[in-house]
């Protein structure tokens, strides 16, 4: 049986098809974790630590706990914030790193497990679009499948873009000196005029007149 819709639907389908790939395009300094635990507890004293895997960099190993226990069957939302923005396109995989507090604790269940990024749909994307399941040892990582490195390469210099103008165009060349490992070039920061500023969609302006783009945050709501 075939499914007719109408031709009006199709954008909103397409939208919603492209939300993963639209959040995942930018760069982002802030991530959510949500882990929902089985039926053993977090026993207080142990390590817990998401764990960032991107091509050409070192580990990223943020610390989700600070010696606290967690209940069996709880959930937990950790925030975390970013020292240097990540940019999700170039997650070749995450893990959970857990260390028990005691020798003597059991296997760590882990029900589901995801990090989610700041997006402006209805609802947050999640990295690598996965959720993590499954038993830790007393000293072991949970990981996704790891990203094969040709399917992040980019095609076009619009799988470069970060979306930001005032730090200039960036290229698609990989084999350029400078190219990360995404085969990306960054591109070379407007230059604006002695006393002018470069401000993201406005370009360069004066101080003064960049003031005007610049909602003021101690601005009396309408």
């Amino acid at each position: 049986m075939k499914l007719h819709l109408p031709l009006t639907v199709w954008p909103m389908l397409l939208a919603c098809a492209l939300c993963a790939t639209v959040a995942e395009a930018v760069p982002v300094s802030r991530l959510e974790v949500r882990v929902v635990t089985g039926a053993q507890e977090l026993s207080a004293g142990s390590d817990l630590e998401l764990r960032i895997y991107e091509a050409g960099k070192s580990v990223r190993r943020l610390p989700l706990v600070h010696g606290e226990a967690w209940l069996p069957d709880s959930t937990h939302l950790i925030p975390v914030k970013l020292n240097d923005a990540l940019d999700p396109r170039n997650v070749v995989r995450f893990a959970l790193y857990y260390r028990a507090g005691s020798p003597l604790a059991p296997a760590w269940e882990v029900v589901a497990a995801d990090v989610e990024l700041p997006s402006g749909q209805e609802g947050p994307a999640r990295l690598l679009n996965t959720t993590l399941s499954g038993v830790i040892s007393k000293q072991g990582e949970l990981a996704t499948v790891e990203r094969d490195l040709a399917a992040i390469a980019c095609s076009s210099d619009a799988d470069c873009d970060d979306h930001r103008t005032c730090n200039g165009k960036e290229r698609c060349a990989p084999h350029a000196a400078g190219a990360d490992a995404r085969g990306c070039v960054k591109g070379t920061p407007v230059v604006c005029p002695v006393n002018q500023v470069c401000g993201e969609g406005v370009g360069c302006h004066g101080t003064d007149a960049l003031k005007k783009f610049t909602p003021d945050p101690n601005a009396p709501k309408p």
